[in-house]
This record gives C-alpha cells, structure tokens and sequence, in this order.
C-alpha cells in the first residue's frame, strides 16, 4: 500500500472518531496508570517557551502548556477535526497559537531549529 493510501485512509478513521478522543489523553496524564507530569516533571519550567505537539488532536496538552506559560503553542494533526476542536480549545489563550492541518511525514511550513519543546502525546508510535 502506497503511503498516500495509508494516509488517506488513517485521516479518513480520525475524521470518523474524532470526538471520543477530545481532551481524553492530555497533559498533564501520560495515559491511565501512567504518572502524570506534575509528578514526573519531563519538561521542567514552560515558561517563555516554543512548544510544538505532533499529533496535537484536540488541543488540550497545548493548553496545559499555555497555562504553564509557554510563549508559543504549535500544533500539527492530520485531522480536520481535531484541528477544528483544538482551534475552539485554545482560542483563549494568552500565548501565540498556530496550528497545522497536515500529516507528520510532512512539513507544511514548520520552522526548523525554532522550537524548545516537541512532544507528542500517542500520535508517535
């Protein structure tokens, strides 16, 4: 199967499923049974930071972000949906929100060398 194949049919499942998924695997939870960040600490202070998620779905581990003070939330899903949620989500925010409709496998015009956090929470895998 071609990968745009595999890619069209994974945002036609997204498009499908979306909402089940809003704000259900979101920082500060790495996932059930998992410790979360306020525990952990992984990322250490936020504040002032470049945050970019890859796999972003609706928004909200941006938004913890934003609430811990990063500078800049960026996003990046292949779901229109999610984009679409994580848009209403993160409209009040203080910080500089950008968000990008695309699969991870491409760059749709992120800057390189610019970000001090990428993370992405089960869309890697």
């Amino acid at each position: 199967m071609k990968t745009t194949e595999i890619l069209k049919m994974n945002k036609e499942g997204w498009e499908n499923s979306a909402e089940r998924f809003y704000g259900r695997s979101a920082l500060p939870e790495y996932g059930p049974f998992s410790l979360s960040e306020d525990q952990l600490n992984l990322f250490g202070p936020i504040t002032g930071k470049k945050v970019l998620d890859i796999g972003c779905g609706s928004g909200h581990s941006l938004q913890y972000m934003g609430n811990e003070g990063a500078q800049e939330l960026w996003g990046l899903d292949l779901s229109t949906k999610q984009i679409e949620a994580a848009e209403e989500v993160l409209r009040s925010q203080k910080s500089k929100v950008t968000l990008f409709e695309s699969p991870m496998e491409e760059n749709p015009g992120l800057p390189l060398e610019y970000f001090d956090v990428v993370y992405s929470i089960y869309a890697l895998g």
